[in-house]
């Protein structure tokens, strides 16, 4: 392995560390940056399995990777102490980092065949929260009796964004909400054990808030027995018929960024003859790209905003943007 390799290698897990949030990840990335001769191959033997160490998201994707070897090594192994997301109560420390390397020796092969699957996006339901707290707010302020509520989710991954109210007391009481489901391309099935894990290897090893709130989503999915179909977000929603009878609200977590044509949902909304309402949620880079939005000038381009748009026969009835995770 040359230089360069091992160089770059260094540099990945070096930009990694100020990346993550939580200590267990950074005190890993420092120590392997810092490191000089020693483990180099532990590392870059995982370029065989295409890993490229071009940026810091290489060392991101195989502490991902190696999260989930982890999950599914159970928690009698060692490593599981300093993981809380797995009950772990250890510090950081030289063992933790020892631990590690050695897993990605013994599990080589392993990991180098998940590094080479496509990965799973995290489907967090705290994203939905800040939809509906939105459309929770827009409804009451707008409507002096309730509605009849059909809510599409798009990109919607395992759905968990659908349950989103749940979380929250008394969010979207005294609507009538008649059907939720989701379409995606790729559609993931939460009530399965291994895509759970999947999605769970994502968080950093001290999400324990987000590690629950992702799996009773799970759970609420299920009890709601809500189907996530393998559908084209466009064709869902240009569908003869759609929301007949009940005021449709469609909501994308970071779809737009994901499309070949981010204008087109909302064009679509807002050709309905119909009512219907429109949610995106994602970065302020994103959405400033094509909605000449007032709110976001000026904001930083990493900042989440979530955006509501109520259409009535190609008529913004109400634009409603929040800026932050309010």
């Amino acid at each position: 392995m040359s230089a360069v390799d091992v160089a770059q290698a260094r540099a990945a897990f070096a930009a990694a560390a100020d990346a993550f949030d939580g200590p267990l990840y950074r005190h890993w990335c420092r120590t392997m940056a810092a490191e000089t001769g020693r483990d180099d191959r532990t590392f870059t033997a995982f370029g065989s399995y295409g890993l490229d160490f071009g940026d810091w998201r290489a060392a991101q994707r195989l502490l991902r990777v190696t999260s989930l070897e982890l999950r599914r090594a159970g928690r009698d192994h060692p490593l599981a102490d300093y993981f809380p997301v797995l009950g772990g109560t250890l510090p950081p420390d030289g063992r933790s980092y020892q631990l590690w390397t050695e897993l990605l020796r013994d599990r080589r092969g392993p990991i180098g065949r998940r590094l080479q699957e496509p990965s799973v996006p995290l489907n967090d339901p705290i994203a939905g929260l800040r939809i509906m707290r939105l459309l929770h707010s827009h409804l009451t302020q707008t409507y002096a009796e309730p509605v009849v509520l059909e809510l599409l989710a798009v990109g919607a991954a395992g759905g968990l964004e659908l349950v989103a109210d749940g979380f929250q007391p008394g969010l979207l009481d005294g609507q009538h909400i008649v059907r939720r489901r989701g379409v995606d391309l790729d559609p993931l099935d939460t009530r399965d054990p291994q895509v759970r894990d999947e999605m769970l290897a994502l968080l950093e090893p001290e999400d324990v808030a987000a590690q629950d709130r992702v799996q009773r989503a799970a759970r609420l999915v299920a009890e709601q027995d809500i189907v996530v179909s393998r559908q084209d977000a466009f064709d869902a929603v240009s569908k003869e018929g759609f929301g007949f009878g009940r005021l449709p609200v469609v909501f994308g977590v970071s779809f737009l960024c994901g499309v070949d044509d981010p204008e087109r949902m909302d064009q679509l909304m807002r050709a309905r003859h119909a009512e219907g309402i429109w949610i995106s949620d994602e970065t302020a880079g994103v959405l400033a790209r094509f909605v000449d939005d007032p709110q976001l000038r000026d904001v930083p381009p990493s900042t989440r905003v979530t955006r509501l748009a109520h259409y009535r026969g190609g008529e913004a009835l109400a634009i409603r943007t929040n800026v932050g995770d309010a």
